[in-house]
């Protein structure tokens, strides 16, 4: 099976749509009424899980760049639960007038089909406006857990199946499918306990009230650094400079268990092309801003921006993959 690269799909997307972005910045500058006079008013981010996440957290530093830079303020306003699903929802039912725009997880390709009578689809019912951040997640442990080694975890987990817990920041999030493909990959039953949000799943880990978590690297970096959390496998192609002798995940004998998290701007379907462009330039702006880059590199993630349609592109390509993985694992809310 060839090897799944979410970042080679988003180079080799970024170089077909180099022309697709300079086509965007010429309908922007033809159009200067509205580059000029939107926003005119506060505009609503919807951040679909509970605060204290890197969702969260990236809503916070961006929103706060983009009221910088404009001039009106940015309001955040969490809305949790259903895998993000419910937040999804509340920008879909949005007026697509640029005033309601939200920042999510890659969950919400996959989180409608667990969803019982849910018609939400995020290709249709959803403007892409920018894909920010992409981030490893890794494995930890409790630093007092009996567990030091990912071999450890398995060994007991097969000694008792069904009996130890994982964390995971909600159903169908990217922390609860890599554990679904760490216990295909494992062979092992665990017993998966969903929160809503990765800082409530990230506290109970820390207090020692669930053992394991796949978090994103950015979060958990600090608490291993200084010593609160034991960081057991990335999964990532190579190590971290910041965490040299945490092995990868590969390393640690699971080369099958591969993903990332991914998180991204979106709006309303059918909002106007020209303030989906505005929206993208203040996204990319705020993005290239040093201390916004040192802050995401800080938390472990990688900078991504660019035009809309890679956004696009990504959540045409993730659905149909993790949707497999759903089926095959029999996964449901």
């Amino acid at each position: 099976m060839k090897k799944f690269s979410l970042r080679k799909a988003l180079t080799v997307s970024r170089r077909r749509l180099m022309m697709a972005a300079a086509a965007s910045m010429a309908f922007g500058a033809a159009q200067p009424g509205f580059a000029q006079t939107y926003p005119t008013k506060p505009i609503k981010i919807v951040v679909n899980s509970a605060p204290g996440g890197l969702t969260d957290v990236l809503a916070r530093l961006i929103g706060a760049k983009m009221t910088a830079s404009h001039g009106q303020p940015m309001i955040i306003e969490n809305r949790p639960g259903a895998a993000g699903l419910v937040g999804a929802e509340a920008v879909s039912s949005a007026a697509p007038d640029g005033y309601t725009v939200g920042v999510v997880a890659s969950a919400i390709t996959v989180a409608p089909a667990l969803v019982a009578n849910s018609t939400f689809n995020a290709a249709k019912d959803l403007t892409p406006i920018a894909l920010m951040v992409t981030t490893p997640l890794m494995m930890v442990t409790n630093v007092n857990s009996p567990y030091k080694t990912v071999a450890q975890i398995v060994a007991d987990a097969k000694a008792r199946p069904k009996q130890i817990a994982i964390a995971s920041g909600g159903n169908v999030t990217m922390t609860h499918l890599l554990a679904e493909q760490f216990q295909a990959n494992a062979g092992v039953e665990l017993i998966h306990v969903p929160y809503k949000g990765g800082g409530p799943a990230l506290n109970d880990v820390l207090a020692g009230q669930v053992p394991m978590y796949f978090d994103t690297l950015g979060t958990s970096l600090k608490f291993v650094q200084e010593g609160r959390l034991r960081g057991l496998a990335l999964v990532a192609p190579k190590r971290s400079p910041a965490m040299p002798d945490v092995p990868t995940m590969a390393e640690a004998g699971f080369p099958g268990v591969q993903g990332a998290a991914w998180f991204a701007m979106i709006a309303p379907a059918n909002l106007p092309p020209a303030i989906v462009a505005r929206l993208n330039e203040e996204v990319n702006k705020a993005l290239a801003a040093p201390d916004i880059r040192e802050r995401i590199i800080g938390l472990g993630g990688t900078v991504e921006g660019g035009p809309s349609k890679v956004l696009a592109d990504l959540i045409e390509s993730e659905t149909p993959r993790w949707s497999k993985l759903i089926k095959d694992r029999g996964i449901k809310m």
